[in-house]
């Protein structure tokens, strides 16, 4: 929990002793005790809250986050490209939106200027979204406050103090031969890796954008599989760009807000690709284990909705269906007739 107070604005400044203001804390008290004596001039306001925790990604802001992709071109930008539906769907509705939300702004009420305190809540919430981190390094750094005599060690210490040094040595130059000799090799060949790779992936995503016309449908349109490696292969050229954004934000606080929409984005994308993954090695799974029985089901339901459902159809229009009267004679023979090639296409299809 932490603690925020504010004076009053309303209220003329007051000299007074700050030793006379304290709040105390206890692990038994739900809510801080404040003493603030009536002489000192002063009204707090005390407000609760639970510390936004930022490697968890938790924070507070005015805005909603956004999750689009900024650097992803839209669909009309593109030359030489039939814009996919979806997509200019999507680019429609936006538009719209935008559109309504101006003239929601046109037809306001009450229109007022922004008080002091609502020009400072994005700084507060910036202090609050700082709150976890800033805890942290004063525990960190309270040690060093004040200055520590330094006894003697006994040889009991020196001995452990000793040992302690040469296992440190020891871990100091593995690590070292590690992260100089190793890891660069290491980090290298996986780059090439990632760029072969790369390579090859804008080679198929060509292909598979490639349009005979301008007018003309491409491959990922016409096919579903195609459509899918497609998606797929631009998940997977942008996951490096994504994973070097989210690198960076070690870079600066942890509380800022800007590399949240690339982490939303990157682990969801990830979760796709593994949920597409687990459900289908399950479902092929259940289906190589019980191929019998599936194919049984399958047959089932197939025979049922395409044989016998069309023949108890025809059979009921061979009579009076619906109390309808009909010809008898010809009902007799066409039904007849189309139950004779039902039957001839059931016993081919199962041989």
């Amino acid at each position: 929990m932490h603690v925020l107070g504010s004076t009053n604005p309303r209220e003329p400044p007051t000299t007074f002793n700050p030793s006379h203001l304290y709040v105390t804390t206890s692990p038994h008290l739900k809510v801080p005790r404040i003493f603030c004596p009536p002489e000192t001039g002063i009204s707090v306001q005390v407000i609760m809250f639970d510390r936004p925790h930022p490697t968890r990604m938790q924070y507070m802001s005015l805005t909603p986050i956004s999750l689009a992709l900024g650097d992803k071109p839209s669909t009309a930008e593109r030359e030489g490209t039939v814009p996919d539906s979806i997509d200019a769907e999507e680019e429609r509705e936006k538009a719209r939106s935008e559109k309504l939300v101006e003239k929601l702004k046109l037809h306001t009420v009450v229109k007022h200027v922004p008080s002091q305190k609502e020009q400072a809540l994005p700084l507060i919430l910036n202090q609050i979204n700082c709150a976890f981190e800033m805890g942290k390094l004063i525990e960190k750094n309270s040690g060093l406050i004040g200055t520590r005599i330094k006894r003697s060690l006994s040889v009991g210490e020196r001995v452990v103090e000793s040992a302690t040094t040469m296992w440190d040595f020891f871990v100091f130059g593995v690590a070292y031969v590690f992260w100089q000799w190793i890891w660069p090799v290491i980090t290298r060949g996986f780059v090439i890796w990632l760029v072969c790779h790369r390579a090859v992936a804008e080679v198929v995503l060509q292909v598979l954008e490639w349009r005979a016309r301008p007018d003309a449908a491409a491959l990922k349109d016409i096919s579903a599989t195609a459509q899918q490696v497609d998606i797929r292969l631009q998940q997977f050229c942008y996951w490096p760009i994504q994973y070097i954004k989210l690198r960076q934000r070690k870079d600066n606080w942890e509380s800022v807000t800007n590399n949240h929409p690339d982490y939303i984005r990157f682990y969801n994308s990830l979760w796709l690709v593994a949920n597409d993954v687990i459900i289908g090695i399950a479902l092929g799974s259940y289906i190589i284990d019980n191929a019998h029985s599936v194919a049984q089901q399958i047959n089932n339901v197939l025979s049922g909705y395409t044989v016998e459902g069309l023949q108890r159809t025809i059979s009921w229009l061979m009579d009076w269906p619906a109390g309808l009267k009909l010809n008898n004679e010809l009902a007799a023979f066409l039904g007849d007739l189309f139950l004779w090639v039902i039957e001839h296409w059931a016993g081919k299809a199962s041989s």
